[in-house]
């Protein structure tokens, strides 16, 4: 009864292994019944691997039970016949082959597929009767099978129950699903083999089988092609064929048609296609998903409604509207039925590629209202939670976004400002896209405040694309509202980032801009922070008496306004920088301590790091080489997890100091470490210039030593 094999195998040696061992005693090699296998994975098996799994050394009365699980297009059935094709030819099924697709195994309109299949075996065994009762039906194959062991393939099977009532008494019984039927590897001591994509050579090699010469002409169509198709081998079978198909089109443009998202509306399930190229992937995955209960139907399209490349199972309560356990059982079933796979991070869930192409197009059947609805819970809850490690990261940083007082109190569970980076840095891809998201579908009181929610974050991490578009999205959003103190946060943010990137005009406008916009706004808070960040730009641009002006306009505005020990604290420290470039020691020492202080009480590590920088450049310029050294190893010490950038400046005074002491073999060794840092940095970036420059003078220096 068995299809026939696949001609070929990719791949699969891992899984091949598996199996070859779980039934290694249904594969004795060299029977003279058999064509040998000529697969990678199917050597010859030790004597060890082809004993009884009982020991009992004549077969036990119950089958050999394999259970071969993965999404649709995953393979399974290929391995399945494989393996069942190779103990058949070792002589391991004197009473038969059989096999049954139970997904589509209906011999009368209503009937229940395992009867069918039961009494369909029933008779290829030449039972004298078949039984109507299902107990009476399974009891007869068991005795049929007694002492004639089977091999038998049971296709597509949803639950540990089918799969139950067709094992035969001995043999070898290879099942294959979409689920992963844990049960029956508990209470039937199955082996279970799950089945993921394909590593992404053998999916390249794959395709280009079929594809032919103009594969090897264009490696980055075929990887394209490859992740259109999650690695599956089945779709990509498909893909590939349709490419091949095609000549005349670049394949990169095919893999492009076959990742499309935007469809236009039809039936979730329309037996009529909207086109050739839009089907091929999704195909595989139509029956998972007619299989689901309605519930789940409905949990896996509003899932695609969330954005990012991961989503959190938090996320997914907002989104669905259930409670913690409601949605534990939702995911579960489906991860369970290879619809969602989880991790890289502890709490992250994510689609494959091709499932959620599937996903989003169904979600088109949902009113267009409830689409939106459940968006909007999803970025409403990613931006609470990230305004919550926000507290944590700057705790006393002044709050303006709205975010900060829609669940006061709310406490996320990490220990420190230093682990509630590490955990958004996690999540940055979803945070951006859910503000993005937030943007394009007119959310924009929502998408403005991410600018707010991520501030801590940005200025730590210092992850500058993420920074620029979080900036460049808060902007245009909060133009849109008309929201003068939106609009001058956004700023703000874009000022300091255009400041760290060598853009100090740029920078200088931002800051201009941020101060008038808050002053409108009647935010005098955020128009002395502003003066912050323009005196800390003036300083950049080498003019230290204007700085001293803005900054000590901006000392005078906190003065008038209700205490904020964290925003003096910063401007102080700006202003012991200016005094120390003026030459005014003692007004320099009086500012600088009086920030430290401040930031001592706050727990601020960050900023005392920063200043204890800004006291090593100090005792720098004044040639105090050992003072300088010394408080450059307490900014290292204060803050032992810091962002690239920040390292990459660290270690490039620390083979300043050297430099201008004479000391040139200590310069040389520090700088290698510096510029291993600042080969992670932008190519303008200020950091880098300075190393750069640095760099010149040793070689020069080293030159004239020689000599």
């Amino acid at each position: 009864m068995l299809p026939a094999p696949p001609v070929r195998l990719r791949d699969r040696h891992h899984e091949r292994a598996r199996l070859n061992i779980a039934a290694a005693r249904h594969l004795s090699p060299g029977q003279p019944t058999g064509q040998p296998s000529n697969q990678p994975g199917d050597r010859p098996l030790s004597p060890e691997l082809r004993g009884d799994r009982d020991g009992s050394g004549s077969g036990a009365l119950r089958p050999d039970l394999l259970v071969i699980s993965g999404p649709g297009g995953a393979g399974t059935t290929a391995l399945a016949l494989h393996l069942a094709h190779r103990a058949v030819r070792a002589s391991a099924a004197p009473g038969g082959a059989l096999w049954a697709d139970l997904s589509t195994h209906h011999p009368d309109p209503g009937s229940d597929p395992v009867a069918g299949a039961v009494a369909g075996w029933l008779r290829a065994l030449h039972a004298d009767r078949v039984p109507e009762h299902g107990q009476e039906a399974t009891a007869l194959l068991r005795s049929l099978t007694t002492d004639r062991p089977v091999v038998a393939v049971v296709e597509q099977a949803t639950t540990a129950g089918q799969v139950r009532a067709l094992l035969p008494a001995s043999g070898l019984v290879v099942v294959t699903s979409r689920h992963q039927l844990l049960d029956l590897a508990a209470v039937d001591g199955a082996c279970r083999v799950p089945v993921g994509p394909l590593p992404a050579p053998d999916a390249a090699a794959l395709a280009a089988d079929i594809i032919g010469d103009r594969a090897t002409s264009d490696p980055d169509g075929v990887r394209a092609l490859v992740n259109a198709c999650g690695a599956l081998p089945a779709a990509l079978v498909a893909a590939a064929a349709y490419v091949a198909a095609r000549p005349h089109r670049p394949i990169t443009d095919l893999a492009a048609r076959l990742t499309r998202t935007t469809r236009s509306a039809q039936p979730a399930l329309s037996a009529a296609p909207l086109s050739e190229e839009e089907t091929v992937i999704n195909n595989t995955l139509d029956a998972i998903y007619n299989g689901l209960a309605p519930d789940l139907q409905n949990a896996y399209r509003y899932l695609a409604t969330l954005p990012g490349p991961a989503f959190s199972a938090a996320a997914a309560a907002a989104s669905l509207r259930t409670d913690d356990q409601a949605t534990d059982t939702i995911l579960a079933r489906l991860h369970n039925a290879h619809l969602l796979e989880h991790g890289p991070g502890p709490e992250q869930w994510r689609m494959p590629t091709p499932v959620r192409v599937h996903a989003e197009h169904l979600t088109e059947s949902l009113p267009e209202e409830d689409r939106a609805a459940a968006l909007a819970r999803a970025v409403r809850h990613y931006l609470m939670w990230a305004a919550g490690l926000e507290t944590v990261i700057g705790h006393g940083r002044r709050r303006y976004a709205p975010v900060f007082a829609w669940e006061p109190g709310r406490a996320p569970a990490v220990a420190g400002d230093q682990e509630a980076i590490t955990l958004v840095q996690e999540w940055v891809p979803t945070l951006l896209a859910a503000q993005s998201a937030a943007a394009a579908h007119a959310m924009h009181h929502a998408a403005w405040q991410f600018v707010d929610a991520l501030w801590g974050y940005l200025i730590q991490r210092q992850d500058y694309p993420a920074w620029r578009r979080v900036c460049q999205i808060g902007l245009d959003s909060a133009q849109r509202i008309q929201d003068p103190g939106a609009q001058a946060r956004a700023h703000m943010l874009t000022g300091v980032l255009d400041r760290r990137l060598g853009r100090l005009a740029e920078a200088s406008e931002h800051h201009t801009k941020t101060r008038l916009l808050a002053r409108r706004a009647g935010d005098l808070l955020t128009e002395a922070s502003a003066a912050e960040h323009h005196g800390a730009t003036l300083l950049d641009l080498g003019r230290p008496q204007q700085a001293l002006t803005v900054l000590h306009a901006g000392l005078a505005l906190y003065q008038t306004l209700p205490t904020h020990p964290r925003g003096q604290a910063l401007l102080q420290r700006q202003l012991g920088i200016a005094h120390s470039r003026l030459g005014h020691h003692t007004e320099a020492e009086t500012h600088l301590t009086a920030a430290e202080a401040l930031f001592t009480d706050l727990d601020e590590s960050y900023l005392r790091s920063r200043l204890a920088t800004n006291r090593a450049e100090t005792a720098l310029a004044n040639r105090r080489f050992t003072d300088a050294l010394t408080h450059l190893d307490r900014a290292m010490e204060i803050l032992p997890n810091r962002a690239v950038p920040y390292d990459a400046y660290l270690h490039y005074l620390r083979a300043a100091i050297p430099t201008r002491a004479g000391d040139h073999d200590a310069a040389v060794h520090a700088l290698n470490t510096a510029i291993a840092f600042s080969d992670q940095l932008p190519r303008d970036h200020p950091t880098r210039r300075l190393i750069r420059e640095l760099t010149d003078q040793l070689t020069e220096t080293g030159g004239q030593d020689r000599e």
